[in-house]
């Protein structure tokens, strides 16, 4: 019978190079080769008062190689990533085995943001001056993804019983899976390489009431005696003798005070009974110049062309696979921040990823 050789798989002190486990080709390598020699985080320091007293604060580049190389690795969680720079060898040469707290970590992810748009910019420049953004074209759109917080907290302090009515509706995003808590995430995207120009995360969603507000159409409107009767049965005054909003013409209708506040309709009639004191409602007849076209009109022609259909073509190739490799190849699931100022400082470190993880494909440090 064959004898094999005895492995020996107890801890073991090995004698490792730090510097040699960065290779070249690699993320990391573009990472920790732009951080030290083409980005200026000489700003960073400005708000540490330790030259004298004070512990000593971490090499400003420390933390933003750790956590960008943590988000391309799909690893998001604070405490996550300080077990990786304990045993993992990559992110123990990115922190010079000087592994950071997880608390120093989600502090640096939530109150750094400000410093995240120079990087930003310094990494754009360094694409350009390797000659991958090409300025033929730019697709601009937007993923919308859930964020860290609870829908059962939205909405204003106006009052328990108003929150309660509002509990399922204020501040959600709709989508084509149902409403979500979330925010949506928009970058332009160059065509030529897939580098992302800028970025900015927005929060939208319209109010969802669970009473349902009442429409125009509730309303009694006569055209011809240009007179309004609401639901509740009150006229209501009429404003102005010709009305134009974003070009169509119309006539404005507004409740008096004395017979909106003591109305019983108040909650199904405004989205916001505590705050709005009278109902305004608009009542349009057409554009105020039918003949003029608008932007908006236009775009549907435009589209509808061979040139056009090939142009919208090309943008959902160019700016779809990027929203890919950020939800899925990054894990960018949801947003695990709060606030639309700190989600817009993590999605522009995931973008950053994504731009570094360009520069490392077409050669950069190599």
């Amino acid at each position: 019978m064959a004898r094999d050789k005895a492995l020996d798989t107890n801890p073991q002190f090995l004698s490792v190079d730090l510097a040699r486990q960065l290779l070249p080709g690699t993320f990391e390598h573009a990472l920790n080769h732009l951080l030290d020699h083409e980005v200026d985080l000489a700003h960073c320091d400005a708000r540490f008062k330790n030259d004298a007293t004070g512990a000593p604060a971490y090499p400003p580049a420390l933390l933003r190689k750790v956590v960008r190389f943590a988000y391309s690795q799909g690893i998001v969680r604070s405490r996550a990533i300080e077990r990786v720079c304990h045993a993992h060898v990559t992110f123990m040469a990115l922190c010079s085995m000087t592994a950071p707290h997880f608390t120093t970590i989600a502090h640096f992810v939530s109150a750094r943001r400000d410093d995240i748009a120079p990087v930003f910019a310094a990494v754009l420049a360094v694409g350009d001056g390797q000659g991958l953004i090409g300025r033929a074209m730019f697709a601009i759109d937007g993923v919308k993804l859930p964020s860290n917080a609870s829908k059962h907290r939205s909405g204003t302090r106006a009052g328990f019983t108003q929150r309660a009515e509002q509990l399922e509706a204020a501040a959600k995003m709709a989508t084509d899976k149902g409403v979500i808590q979330g925010y949506t995430g928009v970058a332009a995207v160059d065509a030529k390489h897939q580098i992302i120009v800028d970025a900015q995360a927005h929060g939208t969603g319209a109010v969802k009431k669970t009473l349902p507000v009442f429409a125009p159409s509730d309303f009694t409107y006569d055209a011809d005696a240009r007179t309004c009767i609401c639901p509740a049965g009150t006229s209501l005054n009429r404003r102005g003798a010709r009305n134009i909003t974003n070009g169509y013409v119309g006539e404005h209708f507004q409740g008096a005070k004395r017979d909106c506040a003591p109305c019983a309709l108040r909650d199904q009639c405004l989205r916001t009974p505590t705050s709005t004191v009278v109902r305004n409602v608009a009542f349009f007849r057409g554009r105020e110049n039918a003949e003029a076209e608008t932007p908006t009109m236009r775009m549907p022609q435009r589209l509808d062309t061979p040139e056009g259909r090939e142009q919208d073509g090309r943008r959902f190739a160019t700016v779809e696979p990027v929203f890919a490799n950020v939800r899925y190849n990054k894990r960018l699931d949801r947003f695990s921040l709060r606030g639309r100022t700190k989600v817009n400082g993590q999605w522009l470190l995931f973008c950053l990823v994504h731009t570094i993880e360009t520069l490392t494909h077409a050669g950069y440090a190599a």
